[in-house]
């Protein structure tokens, strides 16, 4: 009688979590309510609005929306260690060379334009391409390790952050980001990252490549979807997933740099801002994991509108900001609708257009998402140099919650229109 193969004790796909885990740790500076500290210093010194300073962040969502069509098929065909090490080399001197400026333009040039080409090679979508490349049944949980990177980088920068800016001042802080993106990510991108786990003789989840061979000759074959791009786009599941998210993420873009200003206007000491978001951070670190396993079941409606809720109730509770209590509630709420979020996405868009096509496919659909995203952070703080006030614009991204998690209950898994045997 044949003896059954062992599974490896050791999955490499878990490096891969590592190495992507430790890029979020550095790509967070880019993505995060960080930025909106450094909002009354740069005001403060250059007299910039609050608005001139937001447009920094929909310069880098366009260029990251811009970029991206070009990355997915470079990471499909070449795998993410051809582009991630080049992205934390140009996003660290982007960061250091704006310690250095002096004028508007500058500040969009390098840490607009410069930095942001530098993330988007080392950012969600190259890394969310690499988990899901090598995870099928584990995705949400291993998703959302590597996201708790971005929310555990909040919890050590923020208040890092805080205590920078007001000791040296807000150049020292972008150095300070500049030496953590090459510490933490050049070295582990360049000795961990693989393209797939077929590269190396392997199969999703750490499933033994002979036991699933085996049951393949018994069963059926094993078959991955494959996409071309036009093909992709044709389909409605296409455009309801780059919709729903798209209108999410203007509203979060612009509630995410807006955070820590907003709190401030509500007459919050910059230490208990520093607190808010440590909290906030803390709470989203908490349930990653919880809102991973759920992510895995997004075959279910309700699963895939939670997080939209979660975030339109959370906007809801920050309207009443000024009560600590409903604050806090609001910022724990909204970050878990912000974890979903991240996890969620990723798994729908690769457990509905398959590995094989994901960069391709997965790319088109961020230039929607992002570009969406990128209007945010300026409408947030045209609204407030306006009226003088954000809560306009958080009345207003209520609404457009609710109207994505609409369009999510109706995005179906797609036919492919081939199959390859793997």
């Amino acid at each position: 009688m044949k003896k059954a193969a062992k599974t490896p004790k050791y999955y490499y796909g878990w490096n891969i979590v590592l190495a992507s885990f430790l890029a979020h740790l550095a790509y967070a500076e880019q993505y995060s309510s960080t930025l909106g500290l450094f909002m009354r210093p740069l005001q403060n010194e250059f007299s910039w609005s609050r608005s001139q300073i937001a447009v920094v962040q929909t310069i880098s969502r366009v260029l990251e929306a811009l970029v991206a069509p070009f990355i997915g098929p470079i990471i499909d065909r070449f795998g993410t260690r051809s582009v991630i090490p080049v992205g934390a080399i140009i996003a660290g001197i982007s960061l250091i060379a704006t310690t250095f400026i002096d004028e508007l333009w500058q500040f969009y040039l390098l840490r607009g334009v410069a930095a942001a080409i530098g993330f988007s090679l080392m950012g969600f979508l190259v890394t969310s391409i690499a988990i899901n490349n090598w995870f099928v049944k584990k995705r949400g949980r291993a998703l959302a390790i590597v996201n708790t990177g971005s929310t555990l980088s909040n919890v050590i920068l923020m208040p890092v952050s805080v205590y920078v800016i007001s000791q040296s001042g807000w150049r020292s802080m972008f150095f300070v980001f500049a030496v953590i993106t090459w510490v933490v990510v050049l070295i582990p991108s360049i000795t961990w990252m693989r393209r797939r786990p077929e590269d190396m003789g392997l199969h999703p989840d750490g499933e033994d490549p002979q036991n699933a061979l085996e049951s393949s000759e018994t069963n059926s074959e094993i078959r991955e979807p494959v996409w071309t791009r036009i093909e992709a786009i044709k389909t409605s599941a296409f455009w309801l997933i780059s919709m729903s998210f798209a209108i999410a993420s203007f509203a979060f873009q612009g509630i995410n740099i807006s955070m820590a200003p907003y709190m401030q206007d509500l007459s919050y000491s910059d230490a208990i801002v520093a607190s808010a978001l440590f909290f906030r951070a803390i709470v989203m670190t908490i349930g990653l994991p919880i809102m991973g396993l759920i992510a895995e079941k997004a075959q279910y409606a309700l699963v895939r509108l939670l997080p939209f809720a979660l975030q339109g109730t959370g906007s809801l509770f920050l309207l009443f900001g000024e009560n600590p209590i409903i604050l806090f509630v609001g910022l724990a709420i909204y970050g878990l609708g912000v974890t979903g979020i991240g996890v969620t996405q990723e798994v729908i868009w690769a457990n509905y257009f398959g590995r094989y096509s994901l960069g391709r496919v997965r790319s088109a659909g961020f230039v929607a998402t992002f570009g969406a995203g990128a209007t945010g952070p300026i409408f947030m703080n045209l609204v407030y140099d306006f009226l003088g006030s954000y809560k306009p614009a958080l009345m207003l991204f209520l609404l457009f919650f609710f109207v994505a998690s609409i369009l999510i209950i109706f995005a179906h898994p797609p036919k492919p229109p081939k199959y390859i045997t793997v």
